[in-house]
């Protein structure tokens, strides 16, 4: 498995790789003891989820990632092989790492740069058969495993759906624009080839032409950077609004 990083070392941004493969070596075991019809959730998958709870509009914890993905007893599996505490240090390591490459003063001083480092799988022959062996995913779904990005994104789309009150806002420009940039996350789930896809990318780029996954990936990483600073400014608006109402009510 290779864990892609979209930004490296010159542009501030690290990436502990060591710690990525431990955290996917004990998300394996997890895997490995679940039901085998739960929906599988890899590395990408909860990268994604934990990556937007730190972008979004609530203040949040990496424990709630594993809760929502695995239910409350995922320490169970862990327990068993006295592996707890060193996933959670793994998990930590990896929470830190997100919230340091989405600190707003970097993304305020170079917007156009790619601070964000995701945990994304390309899925070689030998990587397969390994996690065929780990039982990380059957043989059904090995066949028919999405394309790099797609469960990153997937994990991100999920967060945001099961904290659909905290992400939901009043219909204006600001909800058009939450829109807008959660339409560009999704667009890395839609099948190549699919009419779903050509449509988006005809309606979202003035050339369609050579946007490819790729394209698709970079643009998404970048909208979660820009949700990061969405979600802050929505914050400080609200913050406003809450000491005008009170000021206005002391009057």
């Amino acid at each position: 498995m290779t864990d892609t990083p979209m930004a490296d070392d010159d542009m501030g941004v690290t990436l502990d790789v060591e710690n990525a493969q431990r955290l996917g070596e004990l998300l394996a075991l997890l895997a490995g003891a679940a039901d085998q019809d739960a929906p599988a959730i890899t590395l990408d998958t909860l990268d994604g989820y934990l990556t937007a709870l730190r972008v979004g509009p609530s203040d949040a914890a990496p424990i709630q990632a594993m809760d929502a993905l695995f239910g409350e007893d995922w320490p169970a599996a862990l327990e068993e092989n006295d592996q707890t505490d060193a996933f959670m240090d793994a998990l930590h390591v990896r929470w830190n790492e997100i919230g340091d490459s989405v600190d707003p003063e970097p993304l305020l001083e170079a917007p156009e740069q790619m601070h964000l480092v995701p945990l994304i799988s390309e899925f070689d022959e030998e990587t397969k058969a390994e996690l065929l062996a780990q039982g990380a995913l059957t043989a059904e779904l090995l066949d028919r495993l999405p394309e790099p990005g797609a469960m990153w994104a997937q994990g991100f789309l999920q967060a945001v759906d099961d904290a659909e009150s905290d992400w939901r806002l009043p219909d204006g420009d600001a909800s058009e624009d939450l829109k807008l940039m959660l339409e560009a996350i999704e667009a890395v789930t839609l099948e190549e080839g699919s009419t779903p896809r050509a449509e988006y990318i005809e309606g979202a780029y003035e050339e369609a032409d050579g946007i490819d996954q790729n394209a698709l990936i970079d643009d998404m990483l970048f909208t979660v950077q820009d949700l990061r600073l969405f979600w802050m400014q929505q914050r400080a608006l609200k913050d406003a609004m809450a000491d005008l109402a009170a000021n206005d009510s002391k009057h």
